[in-house]
């Protein structure tokens, strides 16, 4: 579908530049934005590599493993019907990925926690209560330190690129509330259908 999409707004892009006569601007904005793509994404890669290493030595170690037992109530309470280890194991880890503002390496963990969940849906066409609060937690939970924003700031000359870090956690704190609170209201609504 991502692709159609994709195909669909590159062609409309292709059709507005001919008819505006505009094809070289056209083909320049398209090569420079490439180039721009792939200098983001290849300084973007050692951060996600250091990240994607902690985990696997957090995971191999049985950190994962502890840290999963100490947070058990709080995972009881938001995915209450979720009982497979390995499936709260991976959304701990892309948990605490998106945590520490690794959010581009937590997706690693949270396509195969989405796939665990998925499996143990009993209605496969549609999303389970435990996959809408996982999503809606992935999409908004807090981060203590936003690596990657840091990052660009300080790469585009910020004299405080720090400074993100206390608006980043208040807006996390804020908006994790309030997707956890909506789908609560949604479960709840769900249950007495």
């Amino acid at each position: 579908m991502m692709n159609r999409i994709w195909g669909f707004m590159l062609l409309i892009g292709v059709v507005f530049s001919i008819i505006n006569g505009k094809t070289a601007e056209f083909t320049d904005g398209l090569m420079s934005s490439c180039t721009q793509a792939v200098q983001f994404i290849i300084s973007l890669a050692g951060i996600m590599a250091v990240w994607s290493g902690l985990m696997k030595i957090a995971e191999v170690s049985g950190l994962i493993e502890k840290v999963s037992n100490a947070v058990k109530p709080l995972i009881s309470f938001l995915f209450p019907y979720e009982k497979n280890d390995k499936t709260i194991a991976m959304m701990i880890m892309s948990f605490m990925a998106n945590i520490f503002g690794a959010g581009n390496s937590a997706t690693i963990f949270s396509l195969k926690a989405m796939e665990l969940l998925d499996k143990e849906n009993p209605h496969p066409s549609y999303a389970s209560d435990a996959m809408c609060m996982f999503m809606a937690l992935s999409m908004s939970m807090i981060q203590l330190v936003p690596i990657t924003v840091i990052k660009i700031r300080s790469d585009l000359g910020s004299s405080a690129p720090e400074d993100i870090i206390l608006p980043s956690i208040i807006a996390g704190l804020i908006s994790m509330i309030i997707s956890v609170l909506v789908c609560k209201i949604f479960e709840r609504k769900n249950k007495n259908a």
